[in-house]
């Protein structure tokens, strides 16, 4: 197991004994800032029935940063803290009224977390006084932390036994590394620098740029770790004919892998303004939102849901049938998934 530096080590807080849900069926949706209120407030957006729907809390929280909604066990996990003075926490609240439940707290600073997709690990980021965050699992059930040094971007491989993620040893470039739950260890998946980087749902295949391939060309592609080899992930026709190379940037994926979205400019001058690209599990382009379309956000927020904008958002299908909905006077809190 890696060694825990002194600094980073967390405090747990006591877990109570049973932690089940009731076995029912559960609302998909995602979790918005309802921006009608004064202060706005967190709510849950019920892609059921297309409703906004008010999420009520046992105690008070002056700031939150992250929201997980783990359907399959009907429980919500939230970072926030209860006053300026306190530390942040993550929260555990059974759907859809339970009691919040505090699992960690970090005394280093603030922290971004991504829940694994079986609810047993956090992949944490977490500010400290050094100028990149730490990487850490949390196994919060077992109360347990290992540190995996600087670094960002985590991503989750589909069964929660794998983390990819972007390791700075002391200063840039980054390397993208590999944490297995299995043994314990992380250990570099390439030896030359890795921009970025996320799982597609097979874990031994990932969609990455690398620094080389930057320099040649800005696009991602797709590294196949069984046969050791990268192919292109998703090019235009034109660019294979004519040989132009747009500037690819900011790969996302949904949750469950079988969509991603990224950002495509065509050249330099629209770094600022590019489009937003989503596609399938193989590249193929499913649709293509223009700036004024979807900026100044995007994040998939359920595997075949899209939210983009800002007061108002609007639900995008990620195959891109049945138009868009508008949820107006809400705004995006972070999605921890």
């Amino acid at each position: 197991m890696a060694n825990k530096p002194a600094w980073i080590v967390a405090f747990f807080l006591t877990l109570p004994s049973a932690l089940c849900a009731v076995d029912q069926s559960f609302p998909r949706g995602f979790f918005i800032e309802d921006l009608s209120k004064n202060p706005p407030v967190p709510a849950f957006y019920n892609l059921e029935n297309n409703q906004v729907e008010p999420f009520t809390f046992r105690q008070k929280y002056v700031q939150f940063i992250d929201f997980a909604w783990d359907r399959d066990k009907g429980r919500v996990f939230f970072s926030a803290r209860s006053s300026r003075q306190e530390p942040f926490r993550i929260y555990l609240k059974n759907w859809p009224d339970g009691d919040e439940k505090p699992v960690y707290e970090s005394p280093v600073g603030p922290f971004r977390f991504l829940l694994s997709p079986d609810g047993r690990r956090f992949a944490l980021q977490i500010m400290g006084s050094q100028a990149w965050p730490t990487v850490a699992v949390c196994s919060w059930e077992e109360q347990r932390i290992v540190a995996l040094g600087q670094g960002y971007s985590p991503d989750w491989s589909l069964d929660g036994q794998r983390l990819l993620f972007l390791q700075i040893p002391g200063s840039l470039p980054s390397y993208l590394f590999e944490y297995r739950v299995d043994t314990d260890t992380a250990a570099a998946v390439l030896q030359e620098p890795v921009m970025e980087a996320v799982y597609t749902d097979d874990a031994d295949q990932m969609i990455v740029k690398t620094a080389s391939q930057s320099k040649r060309c800005d696009i991602f592609q797709v590294w196949n770790r069984r046969r050791g080899k990268f192919n292109p992930f998703c090019l235009q026709e034109t660019v294979e004919v004519k040989g132009k190379c747009p500037i690819q940037r900011d790969i996302g994926a949904f949750p469950g892998h079988q969509f991603f979205f990224f950002k495509e400019s065509l050249n330099v001058s629209e770094n600022d303004h590019p489009r937003l690209i989503v596609t399938d599990l193989w590249g193929g382009r499913l649709q293509s939102l223009e700036p004024e379309d979807w900026q100044p956000r995007a994040s998939a927020v359920e595997a075949t849901s899209l939210v983009v904008g800002e007061d108002p958002l609007y639900l995008v299908p990620a195959d891109g049938t049945g138009g868009r909905r508008e949820i107006p006077r809400e705004g995006f809190v972070q999605i921890g998934r």
